[in-house]
Formats: C-alpha cells, structure tokens, sequence
C-alpha cells in the first residue's frame, strides 16, 4: 500500500519476466504539482493509493467555518460553563445575549437602552438596570453614548491582532472578572421571601 504524502499518481511498469532484464523504473518526475510513484507488480499482485491527509492551516492563518447565518465571534468557554453560577434573571440573560449578537468588529454595540428595551419588550428601566450589572461586573463598559464594548477578555469579534488592540485599550477602571467557584449551580430563588409578622 502506498500512501503519497502530497497525494499522486501511480505507473504501472511491466513485470519482470525469466530471460528478460528487470524493467528499470523512470526517473522520479513532477507533473502538474503531483508526485509520480513508480512501482512494479508481480502477477497477481494490487496496489491501493491513499489520499494524503489535509494540511494543517499555516500558523496564523484562519480557518474556514461554517456557523449559523455565516458570522461568528470568539467567548470564553470558562465563562459560559459559570454563568450559571451568577444568578441573571431570565432578562439579564436576554440582555447579555442581545449584546453580544449585536457586536460590530471589535466588540462595539452601538444601541441605546430605549433601543434595548424596544427590542427586548421591555420597560426602559429594566433595560438600564440590567446594563448597569454588567457594566458593574466589567463585563462592558461605556465609551460614549450609544456606544459600548464588551470587556474583549470574554467576547471578541476580530482577529488576535485586533483584539490584543482592543485590550490595550481598556479603562483601567474596568473591575477584574472574578468567576464564582463551585461545580453545582446555588438554587435559583424564585419567589421573594415573605416578611415575617413581628
């Protein structure tokens, strides 16, 4: 079995027969970017030809995915496995989601809380409020009006370059990430607690 590394094509050469002098295989030749392998085969033997293996991508060049609606950002995988952990309220979740989808390249959302509101069927108070946890935690932060950034250490859309830019950039009031420990999900209140009679 023969297995060309950069894929091939396979010449046959005659057998050789009592009397005759044994073929001699032709030079190694390229033709058209392939590799010509020459073998002999006895009576009743076969040979099989392996495709070679896809190269890898060359170091720093991007891959070809194919996601959803064709686009497609960067997040940490350590903290989608804790946001569990942090207690959003299902309009937190919303929220976080609706940002992070509508991140331009380098991770700018331009929006409004009305527009969030609008978008989400929410009150514009809501909308604000739930902002204000994930600017509070450093998730995002605000760089003018209409115009915010998700912290590019948790999300990012652009490339490594691009993004190392966008670090260098963060405020230096933006609070570090601290994930929650633990590996089970603190029971989720549901129901406000009732005030008990004095």
């Amino acid at each position: 079995m023969i297995s060309p590394s950069t894929g091939g094509r396979v010449v046959r050469l005659p057998s050789s027969r009592p009397g005759r002098q044994p073929a001699k295989p032709p030079p190694p030749e390229t033709a058209g970017g392939q590799n010509v392998v020459a073998i002999r085969l006895e009576p009743g033997e076969s040979v099989s030809v392996n495709p070679a293996p896809a190269p890898e991508p060359a170091a720093g060049r991007r891959e070809d995915f194919d996601f959803l609606g064709h686009t497609f950002y960067m997040a940490s995988k350590e903290l989608s496995a804790k946001l569990p952990f942090i207690g959003l309220t299902a309009t937190e979740y919303d929220v976080w989601h609706t940002m992070l989808g509508a991140q331009l390249k380098g991770g700018i959302v331009l929006t409004t809380v009305i527009k969030l509101g609008e978008r989400l069927g929410i009150g514009r108070k809501e909308a604000g409020e739930a902002l204000a946890k994930f600017l509070d935690m450093g998730f995002m932060w605000l760089e003018k009006r209409g115009r915010y950034r998700i912290n590019p250490r948790i999300a990012f859309w652009g490339s490594s370059v691009e993004q190392q830019r966008a670090l260098a950039l963060m405020p230096d009031s933006i609070p570090e990430i601290r994930l929650p420990e633990g590996e089970v999900r603190p029971p989720r209140r549901t129901r406000r607690p009732k005030l008990e009679s004095l």
